[in-house]
Formats: structure tokens, sequence, C-alpha cells
């Protein structure tokens, strides 16, 4: 039986190597578990995703992630958004008294539900929030079928 013991929500610079190892610890249990360790789930960023009748829309809150630091790729019905979140630089002689941001790599991989029109799928960034529109391919759209 594997027991989890919750710790301070914040992450010393001092403890990172700590964390670094529970991390990977955690990744090689979540195909036991599930991706429900306390780590991963800070590590994800958060994501929304609709399905309306003629696209997807998929919505990841990256905060403080800029466009370059972001990849997008769909391959084989799955979508992947993958990129990195870098530490917040503070003045010279300062220290932190709190740090709860998640910094490092981060990807998620999602199975879209329907087929994708790629060569209109497209991406903007606003406020911290990305949003990727997944326009459905033809033949996943909802057609009306007449009765002769």
């Amino acid at each position: 039986m594997l027991v989890r013991i919750a710790r301070h929500p914040y992450q010393s610079p001092i403890f990172k190597d700590l964390f670094d190892v529970e991390r990977k610890f955690d990744s090689l249990l979540s195909p036991f578990l599930g991706e429900t360790t306390f780590l991963q789930s800070r590590s994800h960023p958060a994501v929304d995703i609709s399905e309306g009748d003629d696209e997807s829309v998929v919505s990841m809150e990256l905060p403080g992630v800029g466009k370059d630091n972001i990849s997008i790729t769909l391959n084989d019905g799955k979508l992947t958004i993958s990129g990195e979140r870098k530490q917040t630089a503070i003045p010279e002689n300062a220290k932190w008294l709190r740090n709860e941001t998640t910094v490092g790599e981060f990807s998620r991989t999602i199975a879209l539900p329907h087929q994708v029109s790629v060569s209109r799928v497209s991406a903007e960034m606003n406020d911290g929030i990305l949003k990727v529109t997944l326009p459905k391919a033809e033949e996943a759209r909802p057609r009306e079928v007449k009765v002769r």
C-alpha cells in the first residue's frame, strides 16, 4: 500500500532536487496509480475541452509561458501540447518567502474525439490561456439524412 504525505504547498529552491526525484518516482508509478499523485496534479496545466457540431476547442491554462515556449502537434488522432515554464527572476540579494509556481517542462496528450481537418487547426494565446481550435473533418460532422 502506497501512502502519500502532503507537504507544504510551495516548492523551495533548496528542495528542488528532492522534488525532481519525487517527480521521477511519480512518473514511474503513474501507469499503475493513474495521474493522481501530488506533484503530477501540480505539474500538468489545467485543460478544458469542449465539442460543438463543427469543432472542438482545447483551452489550457499557461500563465507565465511565452508563445515561443509552446509546441503543439497532431499525430494519429492525438493532440500534444508541450512547453516549458521558466523560473521567475527575483531581484539580486532577494530570497523567496513563498514559491508556489510550478516551473519546468510540461506535456499533455489528449485523444481527440473526432477526425480533425488539420489544415484548418488554429491556436491563439490570450491572458495566459492557450486556445486550440480543432475543426472537424467533413466526414466527422453530423449530417441529416433524408428518408426517401
